[in-house]
């Protein structure tokens, strides 16, 4: 997340960035399908439609409200509780917190990425979730898509890497995630039945 000037250099993250026009990875070479690293800055926000499976939307917000050389924080808002969720520089969860007060801890902290992310890899990692409600050591295994994938939301269309995270034989969601905004454009969640997708992004600096 430090080397954000490094996308400048990457071709695939180019035609990720490039309007209108998809990359064709098929004849591209191996190091091209790597992406980097990206850096998050407070100030950065992602707003997203969720639908629930009963077809109830609201908007949910995600913004990052502290970055330091351990790692950044995000606070979520349309949600029931407002959520504080606290990131490792690699986008691995540490830690959540509920408005209620109740705290989950993920040790170590659970790897949602794994940089350079490259197309057609698959990572697994065993973690210890604690909350004091579902304590245990679980599982999960996390599937990086074969091609880019055009995903079209309100906020426009996005070229992106699919990652899928399951534990064991049950799927737990889906996520595709988009070097331009440095998040993902879209999340199904399958353990809580609902769909997000994007409707409006900011950066820190305001674009």
């Amino acid at each position: 997340m430090r080397r954000a000037s490094r996308l400048g250099v990457m071709v695939l993250v180019g035609a990720f960035l490039a309007a209108g026009c998809a990359a064709d990875t098929a004849k591209k070479p191996e190091e091209e399908t790597l992406i980097p690293r990206p850096e998050w800055r407070v100030g950065d926000r992602w707003a997203f439609n969720r639908t629930s499976l009963a077809g109830v939307s609201t908007v949910v917000t995600r913004q990052v409200v502290a970055a330091t050389a351990e790692g950044y924080t995000i606070r979520v808002l349309g949600v029931a509780s407002e959520v504080t969720r606290q990131f490792t520089l690699d986008f691995h969860l540490a830690q959540e917190s509920f408005g209620g007060g109740t705290t989950a801890r993920y040790e170590p902290p659970a790897a949602f990425f794994t940089w350079p992310l490259k197309l057609a890899t698959t990572w697994s990692q065993e973690f210890q979730y604690t909350d004091g409600r579902n304590d245990g050591r679980y599982a999960n295994t996390w599937k990086v898509g074969e091609k880019i994938e055009p995903i079209d939301t309100v906020a426009g269309r996005f070229y992106t890497v699919r990652v899928e995270r399951s534990s064991g034989s049950q799927r737990l969601e889906t996520y595709w995630y988009s070097p331009r905004i440095r998040y993902w454009v879209r999340l199904e969640d399958y353990s809580r039945g609902y769909v997000e997708e994007l409707v409006e992004y900011k950066s820190w600096s305001g674009s």
